[in-house]
């Protein structure tokens, strides 16, 4: 797909698309890096890493309000140059095109004259500016960041991939593995751009999924563009779901709903954002994280610019009704204080995106560190049918632990409180 560029700014459209987005990222990665390096309180000496897999030139140019701004990469190098704290902060920029490398040096060198650009480019071991360019494809990109990993303490990173359409699901799959090499391992984070629309939709030079499943019925437009979404999940379970005469919106929702069910492989938690940069157009970040704080620290700052309602469930009316349906879960304990069984119930309704959650979640640690009570409590509230078992790739670790979804018609039924409302964009014409 052609690119365009404003001075060294790729052109894009959409306050309510690339603008929105840009704004969040910035908040997150200040809050993350705040939180992972350790904080004020421990002289931020953690190591951090925030890589761009698709950083094109770290400005963009909105086209419809003729303004330059940061993109996702030039915050994280703002972050990077904000002050002397950022000593243990590394960037790695990635970018394949050509003039989109070009135009990121240019943008280096015009926002920070300080730094040394070329130094960027050298050598591993020679390079001490904590800041990596790297003009190569993803593959040997990753490759890359192996070799880095392998020298460089990356400590927690967060990977952004940001391509115009979608990352390929072994692009994915190869950092995941490098990364998070236990059940959930944390320390990693992945942000993942997807346009949702235009697979049903089409753009100019890529044409939109058939709908019917028969492939001799596909034009070969048709068929390159069934073979990418083959890429972009990984495998063609897909199909049967997505080539069919369903509405264009109930299909938005598929893609979202299959393809967290993809990441739910490497990650506890996945948040999918919605954003609208023109009107019938549709794309998501999908946030993923195996801590929770970093999926609601999000969820909040999208909520915020958004106008979406906070969730706050009436907690009064909700533990009344639950005391009164299970009066053994509180015998001899005393007030103030709260049975294990309602204190994780109440968490997995108010904090765990799509409520899920196994024994393993670090917030129920909190409460309980016994990993044989956590378990026995799961299982208590499975067989209240508050939570309900999901299959996962359960035979990809060694070491493995149940997951569970909440069962919102039990929860709504029993404890009398709403079911979180549903993430709305921001239309361009507000």
């Amino acid at each position: 797909m052609p690119l365009e560029f404003n001075n060294n700014a790729i052109v894009l459209s959409g306050e309510t698309g690339t603008k929105l987005k840009s704004s969040i990222l910035e908040e997150y990665y200040y809050q993350w890096w705040n939180i992972t390096s350790g904080g004020p309180s421990k002289n931020f000496r953690f190591p951090t890493s925030i890589i761009e897999m698709n950083a094109a030139t770290g400005e963009v140019y909105i086209e419809n309000t003729s303004e330059t701004l940061l993109g996702s990469a030039g915050h994280a190098l703002k972050l990077k140059f904000s002050d002397n704290n950022k000593y243990n902060l590394r960037i790695i920029c990635i970018e394949e095109n050509n003039e989109c490398y070009k135009n990121l040096k240019k943008v280096l060198k015009r926002r920070w004259p300080q730094f040394n650009v070329n130094a960027s480019e050298r050598d591993i071991e020679s390079n001490n500016s904590s800041i990596y360019l790297i003009h190569k494809g993803i593959d040997d990109a990753i490759n890359k960041i192996k070799e880095i990993q392998e020298i460089k303490d990356l400590g927690n990173s967060i990977f952004f991939f940001d391509p115009l359409l979608n990352v390929d699901w072994n692009h994915l799959e190869k950092v995941a593995k490098n990364r998070i090499t236990s059940y959930h391992k944390t320390g990693t984070e992945f942000i993942v751009f997807l346009f949702t629309s235009d697979w049903f939709q089409g753009r100019k030079d890529f044409s939109p999924l058939p709908k019917s499943p028969i492939e001799k019925d596909w034009s070969s437009s048709e068929k390159i563009t069934v073979e990418r979404a083959d890429n972009l999940f990984g495998n063609k379970n897909w199909r049967i779901n997505l080539l069919n005469e369903t509405s264009n919106k109930e299909k938005e929702q598929i893609v979202v709903s299959l393809y967290c069910n993809n990441l739910f492989k490497w990650f506890r938690y996945v948040l999918p954002l919605p954003f609208k940069p023109k009107k019938d157009q549709l794309y998501h970040l999908f946030f993923c994280s195996n801590y929770e704080d970093g999926i609601n620290i999000t969820k909040s700052y999208y909520k915020n610019k958004t106008n979406n309602p906070r969730y706050s469930p009436k907690i009064k009316i909700a533990y009344k009704n639950f005391s009164y349906l299970y009066p053994e879960v509180f015998k001899g304990i005393k007030h103030p204080k709260r049975p294990l069984e309602w204190k994780i119930l109440w968490k997995i309704i108010k904090e765990h995106e799509f409520g899920i959650c196994d024994p393993m979640c670090s917030d129920f640690k909190d409460d309980e560190p016994n990993i044989q009570k956590r378990i026995e409590v799961l299982n208590w509230l499975e067989q209240k049918k508050y939570i309900i078992k999901i299959t996962c790739q359960n035979d990809f670790w060694t070491e493995y632990y149940q997951k569970y979804k909440l069962n919102w018609s039990s929860v709504i039924e029993d404890l009398k409180i709403d079911k979180p409302m549903k993430l709305i964009p921001i239309e361009p014409n507000e």
